[in-house]
Parts: structure tokens; C-alpha cells; sequence
């Protein structure tokens, strides 16, 4: 859609081909139906630690095109904005459609066209410069045609990687895909028991043999599979397409306290409430489910007195509760994963012009990339990006 946007408004004669029955649908459920827009990030710097995939390749683009730039775009196509936590940008409205109308207008009002229920079965170069894009209602020739068809990631949205396929088929290099920013499933069953409850101001950590992998802290929730939020969803991008044999994840129940100082607490509550249960020590420290489950994940009975918590067991006690161990089994399918990892290789792509090394006149913008970045906006202000350059650069190349 951004792409479409300035290619028109660079006098290019623009049409947009939608194989679905309307623009954005994965914009739709951006966001939980609210669509994180973008993050409004003070610098690029900020930006691209938030890329852990080929962020050097972005910085023309992010360069030409930056978060506050899209802000000040929907601005100006009456599309008012709020930034919440975190930076998030999201529509005041809190309507994901308010975003794809705004870019549809704007499509239209610089003279854009747009096709719907048009799907492209093929992309070709005719040998003298032109490309013929076959449909499956017409044929038409192009000087600049761009690809910006997204990755597998929920693929009812119409990402079926139709653009990696179109790649090959132009002899470009597509590296291996894989889901990415989903859910976790693990081998432990018990976090099945605690399905619904959001744990916040948590700390999440990974490490491969000895080696750290991951450490935030931030919100995480079980699920009947395992574990997901925002901790979890960021994790999987650093474990997509890895071996996760060698992996544990342990979740910090409390980051703010070092053990010393834990145990400290633990012993003044033990003494405090010396006849009671350790269980009541438990539903103080934890939220309900979880303080339930909390004394088998120990294996120490909830229902010992409080004054007969040894040394041993308070030590192993708050051992768990800064580290309970999980083992990562699989991450979840591409109808789940928010994007894609892997895509159209860098290195067959100019990062200032978007367009193929190969290939003149053939670009490319967005999730089809072999970029990608963790939650928070950066996903589509970097699709936002690399969409204004690809159209900038496709217009003037088509005259």
C-alpha cells in the first residue's frame, strides 16, 4: 500500500494488484485488532537494536523514511495517533482499519489503482526491459514491477509466500523460513495447569550450553502448549531456525530481588508466620494458580509448617522462584507466527533502491525480506520503509 502510495504520488502510473477482497488484511489483526502501527523511536540507533536480522541493510531506508515520518503520514491522511507504552503507536480510534483506509485514500487521491481479487500467477522479464505480470484475469507489462507480498505467517491473511516463489523463479537467492515472533511449546506439561494467567514484571532468560542467548524482562503468558506475550514472542525470534536441543529458558519470578535479598524476605515471613502453612507464604509472593502449583514445582509439600522450613529447603525454595527451568520443544506453526524469519537474501537486493542487483526494474519491500525485528511497531515501520523507497526508486526508474 505504501509503496502504491509514493509510487503515485511520484507520477507513476501505479496500479496495486490485491489478490484478497480487500487491502491489509494482516494489518486487521495487528495488534490484537488495534494495529501497533509503528514505534516512535528517538533514533535510528534505537530502531536497529530492535532488528536482530540484517539491520545494517535498513539503514538507507529507515534513514529515508523514519517512524515519525509515517506518524506525520497518517497525521496528514486523517488518521490521528497515540503513543502508549513502550512507544507503541497505535490509531486513537483503536481501530486497525483506520489505518488501511487512510493509506487507501491516499492511494487513490495521487491517482493510484487498485485491483482486488487479482492474484498474479508469475512475474517475467519479456528481454526488452519490460515485465510481463500474468494474472488470472489479464496479462500486463510493466517497467518496474514491486514485490511486496509478505512472508508464510498467517497465511488465511493471503501470506503464502507467493513472493519467494517469484524471486526463484527470477534466479534470486531466498534463504531458509522459518516462524518467527510465536509461541513456545515445552516439554513440561504443567504450564497447561496455569492457560490465561499473564505474568508481568518477569524476567525471561535463554542459554544454549553456556552461552546467553536471551534476558528481559516484561510480560509472559502460559498457554495449553507452553508459554506466549510479548517476552516469549521476542525469545522465538532469536530461536527460529535453531537447534533447540542444547536450549533451556528459566523464568525469574522475582527480578527486582537478588537471592541474598529473597532469602532474606523468605526468612522474615517463615518466622512471621511460624504455625502457618508455607502455602500462605506461597499465595503472599504469587498470584493465585500459580502459588498453587508452585510447592510441586519445588517438591517441597505446601502444607509443611512454616516454622520446619530448613535452611535447605528456603535455599531451593528461592533457587525456583529465580529460576524455574523450562526446556523449549518447538516453536508454533506460521498460522500463529506474527512473521516470517528468512526471505529474499540482502545480498540480492541494493539497500538504497530496493530494487534487484540482477534484475533492473524488479523491487522488492517488506516481510518478503530477509529482515526482521521483535514486537513493538518495528515490523511494519520497517515494511512502512523499505515500501516508501522501493516506490520512490521504482517510479523514477519507470520514468
Amino acid at each position: 500500500m505504501i509503496a502504491a502510495l509514493f509510487a503515485a504520488r511520484e507520477g507513476a502510473d501505479v496500479i496495486l494488484l490485491e489478490k484478497n477482497e480487500k487491502l491489509g488484511k494482516k494489518v486487521y489483526i495487528t495488534g490484537k485488532g488495534r494495529c501497533n502501527v509503528t514505534n516512535d523511536c528517538p533514533d535510528l540507533d534505537t530502531f536497529l537494536h530492535e532488528v536482530p536480522r540484517n539491520p545494517r541493510f535498513l539503514y538507507s531506508s529507515l534513514r529515508n523514511f523514519m517512524p515519525r515520518d509515517m506518524m506525520a503520514l497518517l497525521e496528514e491522511l486523517n488518521c490521528p495517533l497515540k503513543v502508549e507504552r513502550g512507544r507503541r503507536v497505535f490509531p486513537q480510534s483503536d481501530k486497525a482499519s483506520d489505518i488501511t483506509r487512510a493509506l487507501e485514500k491516499g492511494i487513490l487521491k495521487a491517482g493510484g489503482k487498485i485491483r482486488l481479487h487479482t492474484s498474479v500467477q508469475g512475474i517475467f522479464a519479456d528481454g526488452s526491459g519490460m515485465f510481463k505480470v500474468i494474472t488470472d484475469k489479464v496479462t500486463l507489462l510493466c517497467k518496474a514491477v514491486i514485490i511486496a507480498t509478505g512472508g508464510l505467517s498467517y497465511p488465511s491473511t493471503g501470506s503464502t509466500g507467493d513472493g519467494y516463489r517469484f524471486a526463484k523463479e527470477a534466479g534470486l537467492e531466498v534463504t531458509q523460513c522459518f516462524p518467527s515472533l510465536t509461541g513456545i511449546e515445552t516439554e513440561e506439561t504443567w504450564p497447561a495447569i496455569l492457560t490465561g494467567l499473564s505474568l508481568k514484571n518477569v524476567s525471561l532468560s535463554a542459554l544454549r550450553g553456556n552461552k546467553l542467548l536471551f534476558d528481559e524482562q516484561g510480560e509472559m503468558l502460559f498457554t495449553h502448549y507452553g508459554i506466549s506475550g510479548p517476552l516469549v514472542l521476542n525469545l522465538s525470534s532469536v530461536l527460529a531456525g535453531t537447534d533447540l536441543n542444547d536450549t533451556q529458558i528459566f523464568i525469574d519470578l522475582k527480578p527486582a530481588l537478588s537471592e541474598q535479598q529473597l532469602d532474606e524476605r523468605l526468612k522474615r515471613e517463615l518466622i512471621q508466620n511460624g504455625s502457618g502453612e508455607l502455602n500462605r507464604i506461597y499465595r503472599g509472593m504469587l498470584p493465585g494458580s500459580l502459588s498453587e502449583l508452585f510447592a510441586k514445582l519445588t517438591g517441597i509439600d505446601g502444607r509443611m509448617r512454616c516454622a520446619q522450613v530448613s535452611a535447605q529447603n528456603r535455599q531451593h525454595i528461592v533457587k525456583m522462584l529465580k529460576e524455574i527451568p523450562l526446556k523449549p520443544a518447538s516453536l508454533r506453526s506460521y498460522s500463529e507466527a506474527i512473521i516470517t524469519r528468512g526471505g529474499v537474501s540482502v545480498k540480492e537486493i541494493s539497500p538504497s533502491t530496493m530494487m534487484s542487483k540482477k534484475l533492473p526494474g524488479l523491487f522488492f519491500a517488506g516481510e518478503v525480506l530477509d529482515v526482521d525485528a521483535r514486537t513493538g511497531g518495528y515490523n511494519l515501520q520497517i515494511a512502512f520503509s523499505t515500501g516508501v523507497l522501493a516506490g520512490k526508486c521504482a517510479a523514477e526508474f519507470a520514468g
